[in-house]
């Protein structure tokens, strides 16, 4: 086994690795592809073909497929058996390996299930000892997706709106309107979504303020197939539709909803009508991917936004009036913004716009201090978990606002703000100050009152305090270190004993006669310093009995 980082990979793949950066290209053979591109369809297959030139056999040579990188291949063969270890994940159980023909220096692959990612380039690469040689070919993938459908929005005024949409298209198509006689009209506005297979979605919108003009058409066109799709709309037919004479009613004043509590979104049809038989959609700016579909009788489950999965439920006890209410949960940041509610049936429509607005009350302020030179105070406020940006502001007594010395606004990955605001006081007279952060929308603010002469007196007391410890804690260990040891000895060149007092680095002797003081005054007097001395919290005494010349009993040495 051969280890390389974060993986364990076995012999073969380990030698696999080794012959890529030691090939080189050969004299003696190459290697011929397609001459044009192959044209795969969503989800159809393809089969991709490399011949060895001169024709030889190639059942001895490592076959490798690959796309940008040779070390992870699209497929690798050698000694005649896949090397399944390095290959690209998206390709693994969607490839054939073709060799009927390798005898002659042939090989092909056969791609199932052709996805817009499969679009590209490949490079087919035969090598043999240590040449190689390779030939690259591309890859075209394309799709037809749905013929178009055109929405009609009711009339206003003498204007008519058309939105002409499609989806499952691949690559990006191209879209465009016509009129009866086949002129092409301008489109307001174009849109193209891919969604998370990677196909197209388009949305084409056209102002209609011509009054005579009847039939309208719109084309998604394909230029790789070149091949489109057509779809035509009849606008006085249209006009005599039910959904013509009616109008949606939504929220007249903007809905608001604190973060993680529930959002109602409520639309009508004026006046009341039956709408269970209706496409009811709620969407964002584009009418795909929806927030929510509501199609026969159901939801639609293919057209929601990957954000709103799981978070939806549809209100439709009243939907026999025309009313529906839309139920999203726990509010996010990112919920904030413009909805809209489309109501529509035979192709017309009519719309409802909903503004809704997150709101994040936030923690309550924290104010510290900073000691700065020159006299010089900081202080800093801090809060977080507000939306949107929350206003800022410092105050003294008397309820006029400071000005603040920098000010710091930070969005998180839930969309909440967090603020940072400094304030620098240089005025020794002021005295108390407030920071309140408010949130503009809810109209209520938290504030944080901060002392400046009481947190002075506090950290005064504090220091005072701290400086009385500190000291008591030098004097004990002073007197430790000043504490007497009392040595008492026997001097065996002499005939009497001494006595020794040692009083940190300075050693003073007394010597006395043996007819003036006796063993039993000696031990007296020694215990009595003991007791005496500074130390005798220091542990417990221990006396050492000598013999002197004489043979008498004397203290030659204190332990201490």
């Amino acid at each position: 086994m051969v280890d390389l980082p974060g993986y364990r990979l076995s012999g073969a793949v380990a030698s696999f690795i080794f012959v890529l950066f030691t090939m080189k290209p050969s004299d003696d053979f190459r290697v011929s592809g397609p001459a044009h591109p192959i044209l795969a369809r969503v989800g159809e297959d393809a089969l991709l073909t490399c011949q060895l030139l001169p024709k030889r056999t190639a059942m001895h040579m490592e076959v490798r497929w690959y796309r940008s990188e040779p070390g992870t291949p699209v497929f690798a063969y050698r000694d005649g058996s896949e090397v399944t270890e390095l290959q690209m994940e998206e390709y693994r159980g969607r490839i054939e390996w073709i060799e009927d023909n390798i005898a002659e220096g042939s090989v092909a692959l056969k791609m199932y299930n052709i996805q817009p990612s499969d679009s590209g380039q490949y490079w087919c690469r035969f090598h043999e000892g240590n040449y190689y040689g390779e030939t690259s070919l591309l890859l075209k993938v394309a799709g037809l997706g749905s013929a178009p459908n055109i929405h009609m929005e009711g009339p206003v005024g003498t204007e008519v709106q058309l939105v002409c949409t499609a989806k499952g298209w691949f690559p990006e198509p191209q879209v465009y309107w016509k009129d009866i006689t086949g002129e092409e009209l301008l489109t307001v506005s174009e849109h193209h979504i891919q969604d998370e297979d990677g196909l197209f979605y388009v949305e084409a919108t056209l102002v209609i303020r011509n009054a005579s003009l009847e039939t309208v058409s719109c084309f998604i066109h394909n230029h790789i197939l070149n091949e489109e799709k057509g779809s035509v709309i009849s606008i006085p037919e249209k006009l005599q539709t039910e959904l013509a004479s009616l109008k949606v009613i939504g929220p007249f004043q903007p809905i608001l909803v604190r973060v993680g509590e529930d959002i109602q979104l409520t639309c009508s049809l004026s006046p009341k009508a039956n709408a269970q038989s209706m496409e009811v959609r709620w969407v964002r700016s584009h009418r795909y991917p929806a927030v929510y579909v509501y199609m026969d009788g159901d939801y639609v489950d293919g057209e929601q936004m990957a954000e709103y999965r799981g978070r939806t439920a549809l209100v439709s006890d009243a939907i026999h009036e025309g009313r529906l209410t839309l139920q999203i949960h726990n509010a996010r940041t990112s919920d904030d913004g413009q909805y809209r509610c489309l109501f529509e049936k035979d192709g017309v429509y009519q719309e409802a716009s909903l503004d809704l607005k997150i709101v994040g009350l936030g923690s309550s302020p924290l104010i510290t201090m900073e000691g700065l030179k020159d006299g010089e105070t900081q202080l800093m406020c801090t809060s977080e978990g507000w939306f949107p940006q929350p206003h800022v502001r410092w105050r003294d007594m008397e309820g006029k606002t400071i000005p603040s010395f920098s000010e710091v606004l930070t969005q998180g990955s839930h969309g909440l703000f967090r603020v940072e605001t400094f304030l620098l006081v240089t005025n020794s007279s002021l005295v108390n100050v407030t920071c309140s952060i408010s949130n503009p929308l809810l109209g209520e603010e938290k504030i944080a009152t901060f002392s400046v002469s009481e947190f002075k007196m506090t950290f005064s007391w504090k220091m005072l305090l701290l400086l009385g410890l500190l000291l008591a804690g030098a004097a004990g260990l002073i007197r430790r270190k000043s504490c007497k040891k009392v040595n008492v000895t026997l001097d065996p060149n002499i005939g009497h004993p001494e006595l020794i007092l040692s009083e940190g680095n300075k050693h003073v002797t007394h010597g006395h006669s043996r007819s003036q003081t006796s063993h039993r005054d000696l031990m007296a007097s020694s215990t009595s310093r003991a007791r005496k001395g500074s130390c005798q919290g220091g542990g417990t005494e221990r006396w050492r009995l000598g013999t002197g010349r004489d043979g008498s009993q004397v203290l030659p040495k204190t332990i201490l």
